[in-house]
């Protein structure tokens, strides 16, 4: 049986993942109420929605539900990340539908604990106030939990944010570069906005003519089905977005991603390959040191003028510096060549080096 190859299978996506965003009084929860009622009536559910709500704003829509005869139950007591992921568990198997309302506030959330937790560890020190790029790991692969979550349970989801700028550097008229505002994405967590299978941004648009002065339109970022792509709706309800949902493979299976992991392509320990690297050279730098001390521990003009004769010779340098910053793999070749200059009876070979390690071993031992 195939692996990776099945002809028999078909993988479909039986549940909407939809991703709402704009500024404030562009309309983004009036739009998710009407999806999440419109999408109520058509798979037949008979469960309430579930809502996380940051705003509050669950309030002011529950009338629209109960309209409808659906019961919107609504958490609003927290923005903490840990307790949307616990939420989303929660709330697995009681609900076909559910709303997250602002997304925005929990991934700020998220990036000020993290904040906090490192700021605990130097009470002594001055307070970090703003994040640097080593501090978004930890802070992604946290992330990545809800993601995972989002995509794979078996809830329609809408996700709500507020807009967040796009920013590029412009050569302007004088020659220099400026910064701009190039474009609007949901404010959030860089890659979530490539997550869902419909992605729709809100514009609040001031109208000068018409009996409407502000109108609540939307522009179809994205949508899977590539039904509705690029196409603009002024007040839009459910029935606007319906041609997307009827693509869905609706009362079917969905996907789910295996357990299957690439761990066994990374070190034992965990490292990164610069980590590994860096660690590798350390060693060997420690065993070049230990092998001058072991057979040249005099500090005197002639042995020190012989060492760097012997650093030269083996290394092609005497620069300290230069040495512990070389290719660990050269390092070694360089070593062992050492090594069997000051051993030559403890057979020292090249057998266990790889093919550019070996040819720099054997280069050093012609230079003996």
């Amino acid at each position: 049986m195939n692996k990776y190859f099945n002809e028999e299978e078909s993988a479909g996506i039986a549940y909407g993942k939809v991703g709402i965003y704009g500024d404030a009084g562009s309309g983004k929860t009036r739009t998710a109420a009407e999806i999440a009622i419109g999408l109520h009536k058509l798979i037949g559910s008979t469960k309430p929605v579930a809502m996380f709500d940051t705003e509050p704003g669950a309030h002011f829509i529950k009338p629209l539900f109960a309209k409808n005869g659906i019961k919107l139950i609504d958490f609003n007591k927290s923005r903490a990340f840990v307790d949307l992921i616990g939420w989303v568990k929660e709330i697995s198997g009681k609900v076909d539908i559910a709303l997250v309302d602002s997304i925005s506030h929990v991934w700020r959330e998220l990036q000020l604990a993290y904040l906090a937790k490192i700021n605990e560890k130097r009470p002594d020190h001055k307070k970090i106030t703003r994040l640097e790029f080593q501090h978004w790991g930890p802070i992604k692969s946290e992330w990545a939990r809800f993601t995972d979550l989002f995509l794979t349970s078996h809830i329609h989801m809408i996700v709500c944010g507020r807009a967040g700028s796009i920013y590029e550097y412009q050569e302007g008229d004088n020659g220099k570069k400026e910064l701009i505002t190039t474009g609007t994405k949901m404010a959030t967590e860089k890659e979530m906005g490539y997550e869902p299978s419909l992605l729709i941004e809100m514009i609040k648009d001031h109208r000068k003519d018409g009996p409407v002065r502000i109108v609540n339109m939307c522009i179809v970022e994205k949508d899977r089905a590539d039904i509705l792509n690029g196409k603009e709706f002024e007040f839009p309800t459910f029935e606007t977005f319906k041609p997307h949902f009827q693509f869905l493979n609706i009362g079917g299976s969905h996907y789910q991603v295996s357990d299957g992991t690439s761990k066994d392509l990374f070190t034992p320990d965990g490292n990164d390959g610069w980590s590994e690297e860096k660690r590798q050279r350390e060693i060997i730098n420690e065993e070049i040191a230990a092998l001058f001390t072991k057979n040249m521990s005099g500090k005197d003009a002639d042995t020190l003028k012989k060492k760097v004769m012997l650093l030269e010779k083996y290394f092609g340098t005497s620069s300290k510096t230069k040495i512990e910053n070389m290719k660990s793999s050269e390092l070694r070749a360089c070593y062992l060549a050492l090594k069997a200059h000051f051993e030559p009876d403890a057979n020292v070979g090249s057998e266990n080096l790889s093919a550019e390690e070996a040819q720099i071993f054997e280069k050093g031992k012609i230079n003996v």
